[in-house]
Protein backbone atom coordinates (compact mmCIF):
# COMPACT_ATOMS: atom_id res chain seq x y z
CA UNK A 1 0.00 0.00 0.00
CA UNK A 2 3.05 2.13 0.66
CA UNK A 3 4.64 1.75 -2.84
CA UNK A 4 0.97 2.24 -4.44
CA UNK A 5 0.79 5.56 -2.87
CA UNK A 6 4.31 6.13 -2.97
CA UNK A 7 4.29 5.84 -6.86
CA UNK A 8 0.98 7.18 -7.15
CA UNK A 9 2.98 10.80 -5.31
CA UNK A 10 5.83 10.35 -7.51
CA UNK A 11 4.56 10.37 -10.89
CA UNK A 12 1.53 13.30 -9.92
CA UNK A 13 5.03 14.94 -8.87
CA UNK A 14 6.63 14.53 -12.26
CA UNK A 15 3.48 15.25 -14.10
CA UNK A 16 3.82 18.78 -12.01
CA UNK A 17 7.36 19.35 -12.42
CA UNK A 18 6.58 18.68 -16.28
CA UNK A 19 3.94 20.95 -16.79
CA UNK A 20 5.94 23.71 -15.25
CA UNK A 21 9.17 23.29 -17.02
CA UNK A 22 8.11 22.09 -20.24
CA UNK A 23 6.55 25.43 -21.34
CA UNK A 24 8.97 27.20 -24.07
CA UNK A 25 12.52 28.67 -22.48
CA UNK A 26 11.66 32.80 -22.29
CA UNK A 27 13.96 34.59 -24.40
CA UNK A 28 16.81 36.41 -22.75
CA UNK A 29 16.07 40.44 -23.04
CA UNK A 30 17.82 43.00 -21.08
CA UNK A 31 15.41 44.98 -18.30
CA UNK A 32 13.79 47.71 -19.99
CA UNK A 33 14.62 51.47 -20.42
CA UNK A 34 13.14 53.64 -17.95
CA UNK A 35 11.84 55.83 -20.90
CA UNK A 36 9.38 58.79 -19.68
CA UNK A 37 8.30 61.76 -20.99
CA UNK A 38 10.35 64.94 -20.09
CA UNK A 39 13.74 62.82 -20.19
CA UNK A 40 16.72 62.21 -22.46
CA UNK A 41 19.15 59.54 -21.54
CA UNK A 42 23.06 59.06 -22.17
CA UNK A 43 24.18 55.58 -21.91
CA UNK A 44 28.17 55.27 -21.10
CA UNK A 45 29.47 51.74 -22.08
CA UNK A 46 33.29 52.30 -20.62
CA UNK A 47 35.76 49.66 -22.19
CA UNK A 48 39.06 49.03 -21.31
CA UNK A 49 40.70 51.62 -23.79
CA UNK A 50 37.47 52.87 -25.65
CA UNK A 51 34.46 54.59 -24.71
CA UNK A 52 30.94 53.75 -26.42
CA UNK A 53 28.13 56.82 -25.85
CA UNK A 54 24.70 56.54 -26.78
CA UNK A 55 22.43 59.69 -26.25
CA UNK A 56 18.35 58.27 -26.55
CA UNK A 57 15.95 61.44 -27.55
CA UNK A 58 12.41 61.70 -27.64
CA UNK A 59 11.26 62.42 -31.24
CA UNK A 60 8.17 64.61 -30.16
CA UNK A 61 11.27 66.71 -28.31
CA UNK A 62 13.31 67.08 -31.02
CA UNK A 63 10.32 67.81 -33.12
CA UNK A 64 9.11 70.60 -30.74
CA UNK A 65 12.91 72.16 -30.65
CA UNK A 66 14.05 72.30 -34.12
CA UNK A 67 10.40 72.55 -35.84
CA UNK A 68 11.03 69.55 -38.04
CA UNK A 69 7.66 69.31 -39.16
CA UNK A 70 6.98 65.70 -38.25
CA UNK A 71 3.66 63.37 -37.56
CA UNK A 72 2.80 63.23 -34.27
CA UNK A 73 1.66 59.72 -33.98
CA UNK A 74 4.44 57.00 -33.38
CA UNK A 75 6.12 55.09 -35.73
CA UNK A 76 8.37 57.31 -37.63
CA UNK A 77 11.33 55.33 -39.62
CA UNK A 78 14.97 55.80 -39.71
CA UNK A 79 14.77 56.40 -43.40
CA UNK A 80 12.51 59.69 -42.41
CA UNK A 81 14.71 60.76 -39.01
CA UNK A 82 17.68 60.41 -41.80
CA UNK A 83 16.95 63.08 -43.45
CA UNK A 84 17.20 65.22 -40.96
CA UNK A 85 19.93 64.09 -39.18
CA UNK A 86 22.53 66.79 -40.40
CA UNK A 87 20.07 69.34 -38.13
CA UNK A 88 19.58 66.57 -35.49
CA UNK A 89 23.50 66.38 -35.00
CA UNK A 90 24.08 70.13 -35.10
CA UNK A 91 21.56 70.52 -32.20
CA UNK A 92 22.63 67.73 -29.97
CA UNK A 93 26.13 67.84 -30.38
CA UNK A 94 26.45 71.66 -29.55
CA UNK A 95 24.63 70.54 -26.05
CA UNK A 96 26.80 67.65 -24.80
CA UNK A 97 30.49 66.90 -24.29
CA UNK A 98 32.76 64.12 -22.31
CA UNK A 99 36.39 64.79 -20.71
CA UNK A 100 37.94 62.10 -18.98
CA UNK A 101 40.04 63.56 -16.16
CA UNK A 102 39.81 67.10 -17.84
CA UNK A 103 40.59 66.24 -21.26
CA UNK A 104 38.22 66.46 -24.04
CA UNK A 105 37.29 63.06 -25.77
CA UNK A 106 36.86 63.45 -29.74
CA UNK A 107 33.64 61.81 -29.95
CA UNK A 108 33.43 59.94 -33.19
CA UNK A 109 29.63 59.40 -34.71
CA UNK A 110 28.97 56.02 -35.55
CA UNK A 111 25.49 55.56 -36.20
CA UNK A 112 21.53 56.03 -36.04
CA UNK A 113 18.82 54.12 -34.85
CA UNK A 114 15.21 54.10 -33.44
CA UNK A 115 13.49 52.80 -30.34
CA UNK A 116 9.99 52.43 -29.95
CA UNK A 117 7.94 52.65 -27.00
CA UNK A 118 4.45 52.54 -25.84
CA UNK A 119 4.15 56.05 -26.11
CA UNK A 120 6.44 57.36 -28.28
CA UNK A 121 9.65 57.26 -30.30
CA UNK A 122 13.44 57.88 -29.39
CA UNK A 123 15.90 58.62 -31.78
CA UNK A 124 19.58 56.82 -30.89
CA UNK A 125 22.62 58.54 -31.71
CA UNK A 126 25.84 56.46 -31.41
CA UNK A 127 29.19 57.77 -30.68
CA UNK A 128 32.49 56.30 -29.64
CA UNK A 129 35.97 57.68 -28.57
CA UNK A 130 39.37 55.61 -29.06
CA UNK A 131 42.30 55.94 -27.67
CA UNK A 132 42.16 55.33 -23.61
CA UNK A 133 44.88 54.12 -22.43
CA UNK A 134 42.81 52.91 -19.32
CA UNK A 135 39.76 53.26 -17.71
CA UNK A 136 39.83 56.63 -16.31
CA UNK A 137 38.88 57.40 -12.29
CA UNK A 138 36.15 60.36 -13.95
CA UNK A 139 34.62 61.55 -16.44
CA UNK A 140 33.02 65.36 -16.81
CA UNK A 141 30.16 65.29 -18.67
CA UNK A 142 28.38 68.55 -20.10
CA UNK A 143 24.57 67.86 -21.21
CA UNK A 144 22.22 70.08 -21.31
CA UNK A 145 18.94 69.18 -24.11
CA UNK A 146 15.69 71.20 -24.67
CA UNK A 147 16.55 72.95 -21.25
CA UNK A 148 15.93 76.43 -23.60
CA UNK A 149 12.54 75.73 -23.87
CA UNK A 150 11.67 73.47 -21.08
CA UNK A 151 12.70 74.24 -17.68
CA UNK A 152 11.37 70.93 -16.36
CA UNK A 153 13.17 68.71 -18.63
CA UNK A 154 15.95 66.08 -17.28
CA UNK A 155 18.59 64.73 -19.14
CA UNK A 156 19.89 61.13 -17.70
CA UNK A 157 23.21 59.63 -17.54
CA UNK A 158 23.26 55.67 -16.77
CA UNK A 159 26.45 54.03 -16.77
CA UNK A 160 25.28 50.61 -18.95
CA UNK A 161 28.61 48.71 -19.10
CA UNK A 162 31.59 49.21 -17.00
CA UNK A 163 33.36 45.24 -16.64
CA UNK A 164 35.38 46.90 -13.51
CA UNK A 165 32.48 47.57 -11.70
CA UNK A 166 30.51 44.24 -12.46
CA UNK A 167 27.96 46.34 -14.74
CA UNK A 168 26.57 44.76 -17.22
CA UNK A 169 23.50 46.28 -20.00
CA UNK A 170 22.08 48.02 -17.30
CA UNK A 171 19.40 50.46 -18.53
CA UNK A 172 17.55 51.53 -14.94
CA UNK A 173 20.50 52.69 -13.02
CA UNK A 174 20.91 56.23 -13.20
CA UNK A 175 24.12 58.07 -12.18
CA UNK A 176 23.85 61.33 -12.87
CA UNK A 177 20.79 63.90 -13.58
CA UNK A 178 21.31 66.95 -15.29
CA UNK A 179 19.32 69.88 -15.14
CA UNK A 180 18.75 73.49 -15.85
CA UNK A 181 21.43 75.08 -13.81
CA UNK A 182 23.43 71.80 -13.24
CA UNK A 183 24.25 70.98 -16.53
CA UNK A 184 27.84 70.02 -15.72
CA UNK A 185 28.96 67.11 -13.57
CA UNK A 186 31.80 64.56 -12.95
CA UNK A 187 31.22 61.39 -12.87
CA UNK A 188 33.42 58.76 -10.21
CA UNK A 189 34.75 55.94 -11.06
CA UNK A 190 36.88 55.23 -8.62
CA UNK A 191 34.67 52.74 -6.89
CA UNK A 192 36.14 50.48 -9.88
CA UNK A 193 38.94 47.78 -10.07
CA UNK A 194 39.65 45.26 -11.44
CA UNK A 195 38.98 42.94 -8.48
CA UNK A 196 35.27 43.90 -8.15
CA UNK A 197 34.96 43.06 -12.00
CA UNK A 198 36.15 39.71 -11.54
CA UNK A 199 33.73 38.62 -8.18
CA UNK A 200 31.20 40.36 -11.06
CA UNK A 201 32.00 37.43 -13.57
CA UNK A 202 32.27 34.43 -10.81
CA UNK A 203 28.27 35.60 -9.91
CA UNK A 204 27.52 35.81 -13.59
CA UNK A 205 28.64 32.06 -13.53
CA UNK A 206 26.86 31.21 -10.35
CA UNK A 207 23.62 32.75 -11.70
CA UNK A 208 23.77 31.11 -15.17
CA UNK A 209 23.97 27.73 -13.69
CA UNK A 210 21.61 28.00 -11.05
CA UNK A 211 19.16 29.46 -13.62
CA UNK A 212 20.26 27.10 -16.70
CA UNK A 213 17.83 24.42 -16.36
CA UNK A 214 19.29 22.68 -19.29
CA UNK A 215 22.81 22.50 -17.69
CA UNK A 216 21.40 21.30 -14.22
CA UNK A 217 19.06 18.50 -15.42
CA UNK A 218 22.13 17.00 -17.40
CA UNK A 219 24.00 17.39 -14.10
CA UNK A 220 21.18 15.16 -12.49
CA UNK A 221 21.25 12.92 -15.48
CA UNK A 222 24.80 12.39 -14.39
CA UNK A 223 25.00 12.16 -10.65
CA UNK A 224 21.74 9.81 -10.50
CA UNK A 225 24.22 6.88 -11.60
CA UNK A 226 27.11 8.20 -9.25
CA UNK A 227 25.93 6.30 -6.02
CA UNK A 228 25.61 2.78 -8.11
CA UNK A 229 28.07 0.78 -10.15
CA UNK A 230 27.14 -1.65 -12.79
CA UNK A 231 27.18 -5.15 -12.09
CA UNK A 232 26.46 -8.18 -14.28
CA UNK A 233 23.94 -6.14 -16.55
CA UNK A 234 22.56 -4.11 -13.59
CA UNK A 235 22.13 -1.45 -10.86
CA UNK A 236 24.07 -2.22 -7.55
CA UNK A 237 24.52 0.42 -4.49
CA UNK A 238 28.41 1.83 -4.37
CA UNK A 239 29.91 -0.22 -1.34
CA UNK A 240 31.52 3.00 0.18
CA UNK A 241 30.74 6.93 0.20
CA UNK A 242 34.14 6.97 -1.21
CA UNK A 243 33.89 5.14 -4.02
CA UNK A 244 31.07 7.38 -5.19
CA UNK A 245 32.29 10.71 -4.24
CA UNK A 246 35.80 9.74 -6.72
CA UNK A 247 32.86 8.43 -9.65
CA UNK A 248 31.30 12.15 -8.78
CA UNK A 249 34.92 14.09 -9.00
CA UNK A 250 35.60 12.21 -12.49
CA UNK A 251 32.48 12.72 -13.72
CA UNK A 252 32.15 16.69 -12.31
CA UNK A 253 36.16 17.19 -13.40
CA UNK A 254 35.81 15.93 -17.30
CA UNK A 255 32.43 18.25 -17.58
CA UNK A 256 34.59 20.77 -16.02
CA UNK A 257 37.56 20.20 -18.67
CA UNK A 258 34.94 20.15 -22.06
CA UNK A 259 33.42 23.30 -20.99
CA UNK A 260 35.96 25.25 -20.47
CA UNK A 261 38.29 24.20 -23.73
CA UNK A 262 34.75 25.15 -25.67
CA UNK A 263 33.90 28.31 -23.64
CA UNK A 264 37.52 29.66 -24.15
CA UNK A 265 37.30 29.06 -27.91
CA UNK A 266 33.88 30.50 -28.55
CA UNK A 267 35.31 33.81 -26.56
CA UNK A 268 38.04 34.09 -28.48
CA UNK A 269 35.92 33.34 -31.76
CA UNK A 270 37.83 30.84 -32.74
CA UNK A 271 35.27 27.79 -33.24
CA UNK A 272 31.40 29.04 -33.65
CA UNK A 273 28.15 27.09 -33.99
CA UNK A 274 24.82 28.68 -34.52
CA UNK A 275 22.93 28.94 -31.25
CA UNK A 276 19.90 26.10 -32.72
CA UNK A 277 22.34 23.34 -32.99
CA UNK A 278 23.85 24.22 -29.57
CA UNK A 279 20.85 24.34 -27.95
CA UNK A 280 19.69 21.71 -29.20
CA UNK A 281 21.94 19.31 -28.75
CA UNK A 282 22.75 20.23 -25.07
CA UNK A 283 19.31 19.42 -25.03
CA UNK A 284 19.79 16.10 -26.32
CA UNK A 285 22.59 15.43 -24.01
CA UNK A 286 20.11 15.03 -21.13
CA UNK A 287 18.13 12.53 -22.60
CA UNK A 288 21.33 10.43 -24.03
CA UNK A 289 22.62 10.64 -19.94
CA UNK A 290 19.34 9.87 -18.63
CA UNK A 291 19.05 6.60 -21.28
CA UNK A 292 21.99 5.31 -20.25
CA UNK A 293 20.87 4.99 -16.55
CA UNK A 294 18.18 2.83 -18.00
CA UNK A 295 20.77 0.60 -19.41
CA UNK A 296 22.98 -0.78 -17.15
CA UNK A 297 23.87 -3.69 -19.33
CA UNK A 298 25.82 -1.57 -21.34
CA UNK A 299 29.20 -0.87 -20.04
CA UNK A 300 29.33 3.34 -20.21
CA UNK A 301 30.88 5.64 -18.98
CA UNK A 302 29.35 8.10 -17.26
CA UNK A 303 32.99 10.67 -17.51
CA UNK A 304 32.90 9.89 -21.27
CA UNK A 305 29.45 11.33 -21.73
CA UNK A 306 30.30 14.32 -19.45
CA UNK A 307 33.40 15.05 -21.42
CA UNK A 308 31.81 14.49 -24.68
CA UNK A 309 28.52 17.00 -24.22
CA UNK A 310 30.61 19.02 -22.24
CA UNK A 311 32.51 20.81 -25.33
CA UNK A 312 28.56 21.26 -26.20
CA UNK A 313 27.52 22.97 -22.82
CA UNK A 314 30.65 25.18 -23.25
CA UNK A 315 29.45 26.87 -26.21
CA UNK A 316 26.28 27.24 -24.48
CA UNK A 317 27.82 29.38 -21.37
CA UNK A 318 30.03 31.49 -24.02
CA UNK A 319 26.35 32.67 -25.84
CA UNK A 320 25.56 34.20 -21.67
CA UNK A 321 28.88 36.13 -22.50
CA UNK A 322 27.45 37.46 -25.53
CA UNK A 323 23.77 38.27 -23.70
CA UNK A 324 25.19 40.16 -21.08
CA UNK A 325 27.69 42.16 -23.80
CA UNK A 326 30.98 41.35 -22.83
CA UNK A 327 33.74 42.00 -25.04
CA UNK A 328 37.10 40.46 -25.12
CA UNK A 329 38.06 42.90 -22.46
CA UNK A 330 40.32 41.74 -19.25
CA UNK A 331 39.44 38.17 -21.29
CA UNK A 332 41.31 35.94 -18.89
CA UNK A 333 39.74 36.83 -15.79
CA UNK A 334 36.64 36.87 -17.43
CA UNK A 335 37.16 33.40 -18.23
CA UNK A 336 38.78 32.49 -15.53
CA UNK A 337 35.69 34.08 -13.20
CA UNK A 338 32.71 32.85 -15.12
CA UNK A 339 34.81 29.42 -15.16
CA UNK A 340 34.97 29.46 -11.24
CA UNK A 341 31.22 30.92 -10.75
CA UNK A 342 29.98 27.83 -13.22
CA UNK A 343 31.66 25.44 -10.94
CA UNK A 344 30.65 26.85 -7.19
CA UNK A 345 26.96 26.35 -8.98
CA UNK A 346 27.66 23.28 -9.71
CA UNK A 347 29.25 22.03 -6.28
CA UNK A 348 26.36 23.77 -4.83
CA UNK A 349 23.68 21.59 -6.70
CA UNK A 350 25.80 18.26 -6.15
CA UNK A 351 26.06 19.33 -2.47
CA UNK A 352 22.63 19.25 -1.79
CA UNK A 353 21.38 16.37 -4.08
CA UNK A 354 24.56 13.99 -3.64
CA UNK A 355 24.34 12.88 0.07
CA UNK A 356 20.93 12.03 0.20
CA UNK A 357 20.98 9.93 -2.72
CA UNK A 358 23.97 7.80 -0.96
CA UNK A 359 21.52 7.54 1.75
CA UNK A 360 18.65 6.13 -0.57
CA UNK A 361 20.93 4.53 -3.02
CA UNK A 362 19.68 0.84 -1.30
CA UNK A 363 16.16 1.65 -0.92
CA UNK A 364 13.15 0.41 -3.00
CA UNK A 365 12.70 4.47 -3.29
CA UNK A 366 15.72 5.05 -4.59
CA UNK A 367 14.88 2.23 -7.47
CA UNK A 368 12.15 4.64 -8.24
CA UNK A 369 13.57 8.00 -7.86
CA UNK A 370 16.05 6.62 -10.44
CA UNK A 371 13.92 4.95 -13.17
CA UNK A 372 11.03 7.84 -13.63
CA UNK A 373 13.60 10.38 -12.50
CA UNK A 374 15.45 9.16 -15.81
CA UNK A 375 12.82 8.57 -17.46
CA UNK A 376 11.10 12.12 -17.05
CA UNK A 377 14.65 13.59 -17.95
CA UNK A 378 14.09 11.71 -21.59
CA UNK A 379 11.03 13.40 -22.00
CA UNK A 380 11.38 16.77 -20.98
CA UNK A 381 15.19 16.73 -22.92
CA UNK A 382 13.17 15.74 -26.13
CA UNK A 383 10.43 17.99 -25.94
CA UNK A 384 12.99 20.90 -25.92
CA UNK A 385 14.80 19.15 -28.32
CA UNK A 386 11.46 19.05 -30.60
CA UNK A 387 11.01 23.61 -29.93
CA UNK A 388 14.82 23.68 -30.04
CA UNK A 389 15.11 22.02 -33.64
CA UNK A 390 12.60 21.50 -35.39
CA UNK A 391 10.36 24.98 -33.78
CA UNK A 392 7.94 22.69 -32.77
CA UNK A 393 5.12 23.47 -30.06
CA UNK A 394 3.73 20.88 -27.92
CA UNK A 395 1.06 21.82 -25.39
CA UNK A 396 2.42 19.93 -22.77
CA UNK A 397 0.32 22.07 -19.69
CA UNK A 398 -2.79 21.11 -21.80
CA UNK A 399 -2.20 17.32 -22.08
CA UNK A 400 -1.32 17.29 -18.50
CA UNK A 401 -4.19 19.51 -17.58
CA UNK A 402 -6.69 17.42 -19.44
CA UNK A 403 -4.72 13.63 -17.88
CA UNK A 404 -5.92 15.34 -14.27
CA UNK A 405 -8.98 17.11 -15.28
Amino acid sequence: MCIMIIRRCAIASLAFVLWVVAAPPALHASAPAPHEPGQSYMYLRIHEDSLAVRLEIRAEDLNQALGLGWRAESGRSETEIATDLRRIREYVEARFSLAAEGRPLDLRFTGLDVRFVDWGDFVMLNYESDGLEAVPDSIDIDFSLFFEWNPDHRDMVIIEHNWKTGTFNNEAGVSLIMSPGNTSQTLDLTTSSVWRGFIAMIWQGVWHILIGLDHILFLVALVLPAVLVRADGRWEPAESFRTALIKLVAIVTFFTIAHSVTLSLAALDLVRFPSRVIESIIAASIAVAAAANLMPQLHIREWLIAFLFGLFHGFGFASVLGDIGLSREFLVLTLLGFNIGVELGQIAIIAVIFPILFVLRGTRLYRWIFRLGSAFLILIALHWVAERWFGWSIPIRRIIGGFFA
